[in-house]
């Protein structure tokens, strides 16, 4: 019986179908090994600095995707963006852009918003901890983190390597979960910190200067530290902040804070420079067309 079915089969299906058939499949196959070829190579270039643990998930910064496309050849072209606001006084920033390879373009955006609870801001009144008005969020961490969406989809788009997993990380680049920097988001639970802030003199606690916050962007900048969520949350942890609550903003910081955050890392990058160069963030190069900051 199944002697006929497949006879009959073979008799209705003409051999130029066949033959279409088997090539559809072998060029399938081939594009499967072509996205786990991508895959390896592309996480292969970045290091654990390049990532964060964003509520379980990696999230690949600015720096990683530098990394990435310049390993592709992708180049990139980035419009002004996008603002607006709705009647509560929240509001978003969206960029468009055109990530491209020899041979194919796409156009993708890229968008934050000040809901986020990332970007909210708190004080502690009475013990209590309580959010801030909308106005008090920082418009240019918003922005800066929606061209950072922006180039994380548009080259993991490009490439066919989205949703990435921590098993992937671990498999081609040996990026474990726990060596990311972890940045989580947690409902307000009216709760002190445990930790309690030390003593301070009335000219720490008054707020940092200019040059202290630019000192600090610069000394990050130079640790290879690019990524705006990474930047908040090393400072948060030098600052003794606990974990998992981030500093929404440097310009936030107190003038004994700057001073500890300066001295944290220029003793870090005094120790890098003596072990050399290696894994150093590559920086942008010129083809790279960003215009809007």
């Amino acid at each position: 019986m199944n002697d006929v079915i497949e006879a009959g089969y073979n008799d209705n299906l003409p051999q130029l179908a066949d033959d279409s058939l088997i090539r559809i499949a072998r060029e399938a196959e081939a594009r499967i090994d072509a996205v786990v070829k991508i895959k390896q190579i592309a996480l292969k270039v970045t290091n654990a600095r390049d990532w964060t643990d964003q509520n379980g998930n990696p999230y690949l910064q600015v720096s990683g995707a530098e990394k990435v496309g310049g390993v592709f050849n992708i180049s990139w072209r980035i419009g002004e963006p996008i603002y607006d606001e709705e009647p509560d006084g929240n509001f978003t920033y969206t960029y468009m852009g055109r990530f491209s390879i020899p041979g194919r373009e796409i156009e993708v955006t890229g968008s934050r918003s000040s809901k986020d609870p990332f970007f909210k801001k708190y004080e502690w009144i009475n013990g209590v901890r309580t959010e801030k008005p909308i106005a008090a969020i920082d418009k240019r961490d918003v922005k800066m983190a929606a061209m950072t969406n922006l180039l994380g989809n548009g080259i993991t788009r490009l490439l066919g390597i989205r949703n990435l997993t921590w098993d992937d990380l671990e498999k081609y680049a040996g990026i474990k979960k726990e060596d990311v920097a972890k940045v989580e988001y947690k409902k307000n639970d009216n709760k002190s910190p445990v930790q309690q802030p030390q003593k301070k003199t009335v000219k720490d606690n008054e707020p940092a200067t200019e040059p202290q916050i630019k000192a600090v962007y610069a000394l990050l900048g130079k640790l290879g530290v690019t990524d705006d969520f990474a930047k908040h949350e090393k400072v948060s942890r030098i600052i003794g902040m606990p974990a998992p609550e981030v500093i929404t903003s440097l310009s936030l910081l107190k003038k004994g804070q700057a001073s500890t955050v300066i001295e944290t890392l220029t003793k870090e990058g005094s120790s890098e420079n003596n072990l050399g160069q290696k894994d150093r963030p590559c920086r942008a190069v010129d083809r790279f067309a960003v215009v809007g900051l």
